[in-house]
């Protein structure tokens, strides 16, 4: 059984950042001889409904999906190089009537922020906290947020209600321009390639679905049991407990952070902390997210995730720590998914 490893990365988001490493990297793969097989992540303009191509993957836990795939193809021996790439302008790249329509995927009179907050009451109920408990987790969960990314503004008009339990810095900001991807291969392959940084391996991938989405689910989504089950997985792969490391000060995380239910169901089923009582010390103490999460540093429809994978290899490469955790997110939490990337000697 061979290891997968990411051996390059790169992204730009509204006009900052790079693709150059990704590129030579490309190209060492074509002067190697090596088959490059392509996995694409959906843009907003493909539409939610349609069907998935093969070889495409679509919602928020995509990236995740598209990970694990190459994964156990490349463990198998089935694939040499891998390339997992996104692009979507959603900034600019549509006008406010072709888009908004595009972002209705539970229908006109469902908007998903209504959605999240529904899914948010029973969490509640499950979790047996009260609304003003949650809203007071809610704004530690986003002050947590400004911590990593001190240096963005924040509109006050954002601060208002947008919903019974969320303000609008509590929601996903999907308006921005964004391009990436990881380039990945085999252990055995390593040596085909001249690599400036160590490759970072994908020590472990774990995906959980529950038996749909949308409102007739809101009981089984609140459980987070799939999210669990993704955690275990990965875990499992990796051979540690990343919770531990990670709250050992020995790891670095992006959560999903599209609503703060999200992020506080992976601190509670991950077992982060062992009752939603410690959250508010432990969110004072350690980071969710590496530049404040889709809330501050914006989320790309299907694609935040995708920035979460390249951005934490390429955080490892300069940090003192050597494991690196990504949550994905797809749609109202049907999908889960969990990575766990490892920095090697």
């Amino acid at each position: 059984m061979h290891q997968a490893f990411i051996i390059a990365s790169g992204g730009i988001q509204d006009g900052v950042g790079s693709l150059e490493a990704l590129n030579l990297a490309r190209e060492q793969v074509t002067e190697a001889g090596l088959k490059l097989e392509r996995l694409v992540i959906d843009p907003l303009s493909t539409g939610w409904g349609t069907p998935v191509a093969k070889n495409h993957f679509r919602s928020g836990c995509g990236p995740l999906e598209a990970l694990a795939y190459a994964q156990t193809q490349l463990r198998e021996g089935a694939f040499e190089a891998v390339l997992i790439e996104g692009t979507d302008a959603v900034k600019t790249g549509y006008a406010k009537k072709e888009r908004l329509p595009l972002m209705e995927i539970y229908g006109k009179d469902y908007p998903i922020t209504q959605a999240y907050t529904d899914l948010a009451k029973q969490f509640c109920h499950e979790q047996g906290m009260t609304f003003d408990q949650f809203r007071e987790l809610r704004d530690a969960v986003f002050e947590n947020y400004q911590c990593s990314a001190p240096d963005q503004a924040v509109n006050p008009a954002w601060l208002a209600d947008q919903t019974e339990l969320f303000r609008g810095v509590d929601c996903a900001n999907p308006y921005a321009d964004y391009s990436g991807g990881l380039l990945l291969t085999r252990d055995d392959l390593l040596s085909s390639f001249d690599l400036h940084q160590p490759a970072i391996e994908v020590a472990g991938v774990g995906i959980g679905y529950a038996q749909g989405d949308g409102i007739d689910y809101l009981e089984e989504l609140a459980t987070y049991w799939h999210l669990e089950k993704a955690l275990y997985y990965a875990n499992l792969e990796a051979g540690l407990n990343f919770a531990d490391k990670f709250n050992q000060g020995k790891a670095l995380l992006e959560a999903y952070t599209c609503y703060p239910v999200v992020p506080l169901a992976l601190l509670l089923h991950g077992k982060f902390v062992n009752s939603w009582q410690a959250l508010p010390a432990w969110l004072q103490q350690h980071s969710l997210t590496l530049k404040g999460g889709m809330n501050l540093n914006r989320a790309p429809w299907n694609l935040p995730a995708l920035r979460a994978l390249i951005e934490m290899t390429q955080a490892l490469h300069n940090s003192e720590k050597a494991l690196g955790g990504v949550q994905g997110n797809g749609g109202l939490g049907y999908k889960q998914g969990f990575a766990i990337l490892r920095r090697n000697a």
